[in-house]
């Protein structure tokens, strides 16, 4: 009976150590840094539409390798709030950018990262695009993305806000060139 005491707490001991081990060893822990991205600014204008864009970069700060499995923007402008224009948002990876709105999954190693290109296009209603971006309010955007690796896959978000005033100096910074 001693025997199989012993033998129980030698396997509780082995099992805690294996435990401590993985505990230590951490995970991907990724974090898009929205208050060092570049300011926005016009890609493309015609009549009726306007396209802007900015650099985020982003960072796996964690002890593990992680897999960005999917990754997207939400807009979040309601008619109630501004109804002048159709708005559309995507990114994608700058080392591997798309222009297909798909974003490829990627591994990005513990304590590097990279910068994913925000794209936003604003379509006038009215037809006049100028027009319609001078009464244009804060937009907040949030950049939504699935994270891979040793725990379970899990979906997280950051928030970044378009402002208007940054909107209007693009515009006419774009129109100047």
């Amino acid at each position: 009976m001693e025997f199989l005491t012993w033998l129980l707490v030698i396997a509780g001991i082995v099992i805690l150590a294996v435990w401590l081990y993985i505990v230590r060893q951490g995970d991907a822990e990724f974090e898009f840094l929205v208050d060092q991205r570049t300011d926005f600014v016009l890609d493309k204008l015609s009549t009726d539409k306007a396209i802007f864009s900015c650099k985020v970069p982003f960072v796996n700060k964690g002890t593990q390798d992680g897999t960005i499995m999917d990754a997207y923007p939400r807009h979040l402008l309601p008619y109630e709030q501004y109804d002048l224009a159709e708005v559309q948002s995507r990114l994608t990876l700058e080392a591997n950018p798309r222009t297909d709105g798909y974003w490829e999954a990627v591994i990005i190693p513990k304590t590097t990262g990279g910068a994913i290109i925000l794209t936003v296009q604003f379509t006038a209603k009215n037809g006049d695009i100028r027009d319609a971006l001078r009464q244009m309010v804060d937009m907040p955007i949030d950049i939504v993305y699935q994270v891979v690796a040793r725990s379970d896959w899990y979906i997280q978000k950051t928030r970044l806000v378009m402002t208007a005033d940054e909107i209007k100096r693009a515009l006419a910074a774009g129109v100047a060139a």
